[in-house]
């Protein structure tokens, strides 16, 4: 019996230290899986830093570039509103252009009726003047380059018109003045 609780005592013994031996498998075994577990915690905590820094430079490169669209937005809706305002008075200036060539046309005809009465060379000339005028304004008018100087001749020739008309005035009222005084110093002398 001595025996047996010797081996009963030798296999509590082993027992004891294989499971002493077991629990440090174990803490071992844990030990592995959690500096295992550290590990990829570490890895997945560098790569989400390296993402979000990646991230982080396109975004900034996105933000960069939409403010670029942006600006050029601004600028296109802009250059669009001074290019429809221009078209607005090209709009304008050519309506102004037509009544003007309405009115020149008519004053072209006008004077073609009197030039057919009279023989006077001065209103043979203006009409001639006149109807060159008309075609270099035609022939203008489609021209939005020349839409300045356009207007600045016919400016000109309207001056130059109603200087005629005034030269034409003076000079009729200086005949009526001269046969006003014409007949008064014949009512004088009889």
């Amino acid at each position: 019996m001595a025996k047996s609780a010797s081996r009963q005592h030798i296999s509590e013994t082993d027992k004891k230290g294989q499971e002493m031996e077991a629990a440090k498998d174990q803490v071992a075994r844990k030990r592995m899986i959690d500096r295992a577990y550290r590990e990829r915690c570490k890895k997945n905590k560098m790569e989400t830093e390296r993402n979000v820094e990646l991230l982080s430079k396109e975004n900034d490169r996105l933000k960069g570039e939409n403010a670029t669209f942006k600006a050029e937005a601004v600028r296109t809706g802009k250059t669009l509103q001074s290019q429809e305002q221009e078209m607005k008075q090209l709009r304008k200036t050519i309506v102004l252009l037509k009544q003007r060539h309405d009115k020149q046309n008519t004053l072209v005809e006008v004077l073609s009726e009197r030039l057919a009465g009279a023989k006077d060379a001065d209103l043979q000339r203006e009409n001639t003047e006149l109807k060159s005028s008309l075609a270099l304004l035609w022939s203008q008018v489609n021209d939005r380059n020349n839409l300045d100087k356009l207007q600045l001749q016919e400016k000109n020739a309207q001056l130059e018109h109603e200087k005629r008309s005034l030269e034409m005035i003076v000079q009729a009222l200086c005949e009526k003045i001269s046969n006003e005084k014409g007949a008064d110093e014949g009512d004088h002398a009889g």
